[in-house]
Formats: C-alpha cells, sequence, structure tokens
C-alpha cells in the first residue's frame, strides 16, 4: 500500500512539476581548463575529492590546486593514485570554485591521454548550463523574445555538440571556442526565466539539432557558410540583418605599410616592402558572385604584393591578423583627412560665444587616385596610410544577437509570446522549432 501510494505521489508530482521528471535535458560536459598543467580549486567549506581508483580524500577549505607532476595527478603536494578526481563539496551551501568562478553540477579533473596534461570538466544538465551562457551572450533586460531566441539558438547548439562530440573529453568549451559560459556569477534572473520558458525548445534540420552559430551584428546581412567555410550548410544562408541599433555596426581602423608589413611578417608571410594590395569593391549586399568577396560583401580572399612576394589570404585569416572586428570591410589607400573644421562664432567683444562645426567634402577626383580596378598601390609618402572600413562584429554565420533584438522590437513583435520562433527561423534557413524533452 505504501509503495503504491508513493508510486501515485511521484506521478502527481511529475505532472505539477516537470522539473522533478527530469526535464532538465541530458548532461553536457563543459570543458573548464583544457590541456594545461594546473588548476586552482577552492570552497569556504571542505571538498571530498573522489579518486578513481576507489579513494576519497576531505581538502579544507580554502584554496587548493589540482595538477599534473611526472604523469600523475597531485592535490597540492599528495600524489592521486588514479587518473580522474572528483571535487564535490562537503556542504551545498559552499559549492567547489575552479580558478575563482562557482559552477552548478559536478567538477572532474582528469590526465589526458598521454598523462602529461590536465582537463577539469563541469558535468550539469543542459538548462543549468544555459543558465550560465545566456546572461553572458546578451544583455539579460532586452526584449523577452530576443532573449528567447539566444536561449533556443545556444540549446540548440548545446544539443548538437552533445550528440556530435561523444568521444571527445568534452562537449563545449567555456569561451568562445564553444560558448561563453560564466557560472553560477553569471546569471540573471530574466535570461534564467527566458531559459524556463523555452525549456528543451530547440532548432532543427532534418529533425536533428542544428549547430546554431550566432555572432553581435553583422553589419546588415548575414554570411552562408559556403564563403567562410567553402563548405555549405542548409540552414546558414546569407539573409538581411536588422542591426543598425549594435554600437559595432560600422567601423574602421588604419595601418601604415609598416604596420600591415610588419604584422604580415610576424605570422610568417615576408612579402617585403609592400607595394600593394588586391581587393575588389564592396557593393550593396546581396552581392552577385564574387572571387574574392561573399553574399554579404565579406572578403573570402585578399592579396598583398610586396617586392619580395606576393601572399593570399583567407578574410577570416587577415581578420585574426590585425584584429579586426569582422571581414565585411572595404579598403582605401589614402591620408588622414578631418571631415569637418570647428569654427568659432565670435561675438561683437571678440569673445567666443560658441562654435560651428563645418563638414568638408571629399575631392572625388583624387578618392581612388590609389587605386586602378582591384589594386590598390601604396607609396612611400609619409602620412600615407591603409584604411580599413567595414561593418558587424563577428564571423556573421547564423543569428545575429543585435538583429534579433531589432527583430524583437518591430511592430507586431510584441503581440506574440513565440515570435522568438520568426526570429530563429529568419535567421536559420528552413529549420523547424520544437521541443524536444
Amino acid at each position: 500500500m505504501v509503495r503504491i501510494l508513493a508510486v501515485t505521489l511521484l506521478l502527481v508530482l511529475m505532472n505539477v512539476c516537470p522539473a522533478l521528471a527530469g526535464d532538465m535535458g541530458p548532461n553536457i560536459r563543459v570543458g573548464l581548463v583544457v590541456n594545461q598543467f594546473s588548476a586552482q580549486f577552492s570552497s569556504q567549506g571542505e571538498v571530498k575529492a573522489e579518486v578513481d581508483g576507489g579513494s576519497t580524500i576531505k581538502v579544507k577549505a580554502g584554496t587548493h590546486f589540482v595538477s599534473v607532476k611526472k604523469d600523475s595527478l597531485y592535490i597540492d603536494n599528495k600524489k592521486l593514485n588514479g587518473r580522474r578526481v572528483s571535487l564535490r563539496a562537503g556542504n551545498a551551501k559552499f559549492p567547489v570554485s575552479i580558478n575563482k568562478k562557482t559552477y552548478r553540477g559536478a567538477i572532474i579533473a582528469s590526465l589526458d591521454s598521454g598523462r602529461k596534461r590536465l582537463n577539469v570538466i563541469n558535468v550539469l544538465p543542459v538548462e543549468n548550463y544555459l543558465y550560465g551562457v545566456v546572461a553572458k551572450e546578451v544583455i539579460p533586460l532586452w526584449p523577452d523574445e530576443a532573449v528567447k531566441a539566444q536561449a533556443v539558438a545556444a540549446r540548440s547548439f548545446a544539443m548538437y555538440e552533445i550528440n556530435n562530440n561523444k568521444n571527445q573529453v568534452y562537449d563545449v568549451r567555456s569561451n568562445e571556442m564553444g560558448q561563453v559560459y560564466g557560472g553560477i556569477a553569471a546569471e540573471h534572473t530574466n535570461t534564467n526565466k527566458m531559459v524556463d520558458t523555452t525549456r528543451g525548445v530547440v532548432a532543427t534540420y532534418d529533425g536533428d539539432p542544428i549547430q546554431a552559430f550566432f555572432h553581435s551584428c553583422s553589419g546588415g546581412y548575414t554570411e552562408s557558410a559556403v564563403n567562410v567555410w567553402g563548405k555549405a550548410v542548409p540552414y546558414l544562408q546569407a539573409v538581411v540583418d536588422y542591426d543598425k541599433d549594435s554600437p559595432n555596426y560600422d567601423w574602421n581602423k588604419s595601418f601604415t605599410r609598416e604596420d600591415l608589413q610588419k604584422a604580415l611578417e610576424q605570422s610568417g608571410y615576408k612579402v617585403g616592402v609592400l607595394e600593394g594590395i588586391r581587393l575588389s569593391p564592396r557593393k550593396k549586399a546581396p552581392m552577385g558572385w564574387s572571387s574574392d568577396r561573399g553574399t554579404s560583401g565579406r572578403v573570402k580572399k585578399i592579396t598583398f604584393k610586396g617586392k619580395a612576394g606576393i601572399v593570399t589570404l583567407e578574410g577570416t585569416k587577415l581578420r585574426s591578423i590585425l584584429n579586426l572586428p569582422s571581414t565585411l570591410f572595404d579598403i582605401n589607400v589614402g591620408f588622414n583627412r578631418p571631415d569637418h573644421i570647428d569654427v568659432p562664432i565670435l561675438n561683437s567683444y571678440g569673445m567666443q560665444v560658441g562654435e560651428k562645426k563645418i563638414d568638408i567634402k571629399p575631392d572625388k577626383r583624387n578618392r581612388n587616385s590609389n587605386t586602378v580596378g582591384d589594386f590598390h598601390y601604396l607609396s612611400s609618402v609619409k602620412g600615407e596610410k591603409v584604411h580599413f572600413i567595414g561593418n558587424g562584429w563577428g564571423h556573421g554565420l547564423g543569428m545575429s544577437q543585435w538583429g534579433a533584438r531589432g527583430m524583437s522590437l518591430m511592430p507586431g513583435a510584441k503581440k506574440k509570446d513565440d515570435y522568438y520562433k520568426t526570429i530563429l527561423k529568419h535567421y536559420y534557413t528552413g529549420t523547424k522549432i520544437k521541443r524536444i524533452y
């Protein structure tokens, strides 16, 4: 009789409180520390270090280190007889921190296959993981539909990685190489709420969760995967973006010839004294076919000609070398000229009472005097620079976070509680949005 009542009570609770039904999703393995020699861990309470050999070591409250020495795991100066150790808080009120960040779930430190390096993995349910992701990726007080879209994109990405990394040490990294994950301290009430509201919902293609890449803003048009990776992905196509409110919508960076030569040389490309750069002019998106630009206008390849040689680089490689915000840019060779002058306004006594801004119109006849066709010539004239004039922040694939915000502010968006699905379907072509747990 007692058993029957217990089972009945459990079924009732599962219907009333879905969280008890195991709907926090599958566990995800997050790489907090990857291929390092040591990591700091701490707790305000006792920590139980459970070694895979079966022994348990009690570690006092405070700061300690787990490390690799002579092919073995150590906690401080104590050698562990195993390749893996689980760090568990003796008191749930005092969770374990890794490198000064506290996380939900389990913390596992292990030797790599060569027993030379250390990996520290956080294992926890996907929904708990998302609490520490979404608030790091978007501003928590953005419109709800934009935050929901981010939650679903992040969940889709996580589920894709879980399904495709079963034989790896971890599913995702905790930094930009995966999704930025800040643990408990990063969580925010509103983003947690939006994660809960969309619990179990993912974007799918052919029935499977998609690798839902996202970025800050595209600069007006996202890009197709084929123009970034050289491989087509059906749901990562170029679409119009709604990201003009982004503070990184446009940007410009300038380099002297010497700056560029040095940057190229430090990356292993010794072209000698730089003579010119080959890059076709950027046109309004969507662009037609171009050998060196994508649909959005993003640079696929760019050529540098020097006295000692010629090198052609992928746009993504140049972005890394020069630390450019994106590959959506045009270049102009010339001088730094002001676009306006400030003229003082004087009263009858000769005292300045104000200032008037007078725009300086560029001389269009000489604007491209350094350019012939798609080749930009460089000279040794003092003050000459190469100006990179661009838009967007990030790789431009998938959902634009500022674009999602822009769509969520459109007329009619606030009237629909599931408008986030419209946002996701816009940025991920041909996908379906559905709940999988």
